[in-house]
C-alpha cells in the first residue's frame, strides 16, 4: 500500500518537479550517495521527509543528449538519477525548507519582505546587512559542499570541499557562468534564462544567510546606479573605499575579504586555484577604464525597459530588439552612439565593466559583495517589464541553447528547476517586492549627449 501510494504521488509530481535552489547538498556528497547516484536525504526516518507528507525520492526525467562532456551539460545527470521532490510548500534538497514566500512548520503561512534601495536603509539596517555579510563571508556552511576539478570532460574526476556560506554562493555563479567547452555559452548568461537564473540566485543566498542568522526578515537591497554619476556606494560607510592600487581601503572590513575560484582561461578547470600566491583580494576601479566609465542613465533604462519582445532570435548576445539582451548589456544604442566597438557593454554588462575589477570578470563577479544590490536592481527591472508584459511568454525554440531552453533545468540548482520555472510567478508569490526610491528621480543624466548623437548609426545596427 505505501508502494502504491509513493507511486502515486510521484507520478503525479514529477511532471513539475520541485525543490530548493542548492549545490551541493552535504549528505549528496558521500561515497553512498555518489554510488547510488540518489541524493534524497533523510528528514523525519524518511528520504526526503516522506513519512511525514512533505516529499517523495523521484528519477529525473532523462534527456536525449549526448554523453555529457561537461559536469553541467544534461544537469544534473552525471551525478545523480533521483533527487528529492517536495510537495506543497515544502522546499529544500530533503523537503526540510519551505518555498519562497512561506514559512512556519508546516510551511502555511505567508512571509514577505520589501527589498529598500540600499542607500534608503537606515544606520541601523544598513549595520545588520553588512554584518549578516560578514557573517556569511566567515561562517562555514553545514549543509552544502563545492565541487572542483581539473578537467570536466573525465566523469568522476572530482572533489568536495568545505566552503563558507557566502562563498558558496560565489562558487554556483562562477559554476554557471564558466562557458561551456567549445562555446561562449553558459547557463545563466547570454541567452533567455539570464534574468531567471539570477532571480532564483538572489533567493538562495537570501534564505542561507536567513537560515545563518536566524533574521527571517533578511533581505537583499538594490542599488539604483542611475541615481549616481560614480559609485556611491564605494565608501566605507556601504562596502569599502578605494585607495589607487584598486584595494578595498584597509579600514573597511571588506578589506580582508579573499576571493575564490580565480578565472582560469582553460574551459575544463572548475575552481582550481594555479597562483601560488594564494586567493587575491577583492578590487575595484570604478570609472578608471577608459571604455566603459560611466554608470548606466535613467535614459538608458528607459530605453531598455520600451523593448516589446522579452527575448528575440537567436536567443544570444545578438538577438536584436531583446528585452533581456537589452537589459543584459548587448546593443543598447544610448551607451556608444558614435563609438559602437562592440556594443558589448551597457545596462548590467556597463557595470560590471565600470566597476573595474573584481566585478569585471563574470565568473569572479560575485566576489563583490555590490554584486548582489547590481542584481537586485536588475530583477527590479525584470518584474517591472513583466507586469507591463503579460503577455510575454518564454521561448520555446530550438534555436536557444540546451542550457538554458524552457524545459532544461538550471545548472547548478537542485533537486531540479526548469528555466521557465518562474515565469508567471510575480515577486509577491515568492514573498518579496520592491520599495521605490525615497527620492524622486532625477533627470535623465547626459541623456542629450547620448541619446541625440549617433541614433541613425545605431538604428542602422540594429536593423541589420
Amino acid at each position: 500500500m505505501l508502494l502504491l501510494f509513493q507511486l502515486f504521488w510521484l507520478l503525479l509530481y514529477v511532471a513539475s518537479l520541485t525543490g530548493v535552489d542548492a549545490q551541493f547538498p552535504r549528505p549528496c556528497t558521500t561515497p553512498e550517495a555518489l554510488q547510488t547516484r540518489t541524493c534524497c536525504p533523510l528528514l523525519n526516518g524518511s528520504p526526503c521527509g516522506f513519512s511525514s507528507g512533505r516529499g517523495v525520492c523521484a528519477p529525473h526525467p532523462a534527456r536525449d543528449l549526448p554523453k555529457p562532456v561537461d559536469y553541467r551539460v544534461n544537469w544534473p545527470r552525471v551525478f545523480y538519477d533521483s533527487v528529492c521532490t517536495c510537495w506543497g510548500n515544502y522546499d529544500g534538497y530533503d523537503c526540510s525548507q519551505c518555498l519562497p514566500g512561506w514559512t512556519g512548520s508546516q510551511c502555511l503561512q505567508r512571509h514577505h519582505v520589501e527589498r529598500k534601495e540600499i542607500t534608503d536603509l537606515s544606520d541601523s539596517e544598513r549595520e545588520t546587512f553588512i554584518s549578516s555579510l560578514h557573517q556569511a563571508k566567515h561562517s562555514p556552511s553545514g549543509r552544502y559542499m563545492i565541487l572542483t576539478s581539473n578537467d570536466t570532460t573525465v566523469v568522476g574526476n572530482s572533489v568536495f570541499h568545505n566552503t563558507s556560506v557566502y562563498d558558496l554562493y560565489v562558487w554556483m555563479h562562477y559554476y554557471s557562468a564558466k562557458s561551456y567547452a567549445g562555446s561562449e555559452n553558459n547557463a545563466a548568461h547570454r541567452g533567455p534564462a539570464f534574468i531567471f537564473w539570477h532571480r532564483v540566485f538572489l533567493l538562495f543566498i537570501e534564505r542561507e544567510i536567513r537560515e545563518l542568522t536566524g533574521n527571517q526578515d533578511f533581505y537583499i537591497p538594490y542599488w539604483d546606479w542611475t541615481r549616481t554619476n560614480h559609485c556611491n556606494i564605494c565608501t566605507n560607510e556601504y562596502f569599502g573605499g578605494v585607495g589607487q592600487d584598486g584595494r578595498i581601503d584597509s579600514t573597511s572590513q571588506f578589506s580582508k575579504w579573499k576571493t575564490i575560484c580565480p578565472y582560469q582561461e582553460s574551459l575544463g578547470i572548475i575552481c582550481i586555484h594555479s597562483d601560488a600566491a594564494g586567493p587575491a583580494h577583492l578590487i575595484r576601479n570604478p570609472g578608471k577604464d577608459p571604455v566603459y566609465k560611466t554608470l548606466p542613465t535613467a535614459a538608458d533604462v528607459e530605453d531598455t525597459m520600451a523593448t516589446a519582445l522579452f527575448d528575440t532570435p537567436p536567443f544570444d548576445k545578438t538577438s536584436r530588439k531583446s528585452f533581456r539582451n537589452k537589459l543584459e548589456g548587448r546593443f543598447n544604442c544610448l551607451l556608444f552612439p558614435s563609438d559602437s566597438r562592440d556594443l558589448n557593454a551597457s545596462m548590467h554588462n556597463l557595470v560590471h565593466r565600470y566597476l573595474n575589477g573584481t566585478m569585471s570578470l563574470v565568473p569572479t563577479a560575485a566576489n563583490d559583495p555590490i554584486f548582489m544590490l547590481h542584481h537586485s536592481f536588475v530583477d527590479k527591472l525584470l518584474e517591472t517589464w513583466l507586469q507591463d508584459h503579460g503577455e510575454a511568454t518564454y521561448p520555446d525554440s530550438d534555436h536557444v541553447h540546451p542550457a538554458q531552453r524552457a524545459q532544461a533545468y538550471m545548472a547548478p540548482f537542485f533537486p531540479l528547476r526548469t528555466n521557465n520555472y518562474y515565469w508567471g510567478r510575480d515577486t509577491q508569490s515568492l514573498g518579496y517586492s520592491y520599495k521605490e526610491h525615497s527620492l524622486s528621480r532625477p533627470a535623465a543624466r547626459n541623456s542629450g549627449t547620448r541619446g541625440a548623437a549617433g541614433r541613425h548609426d545605431c538604428k542602422n545596427i540594429l536593423n541589420n
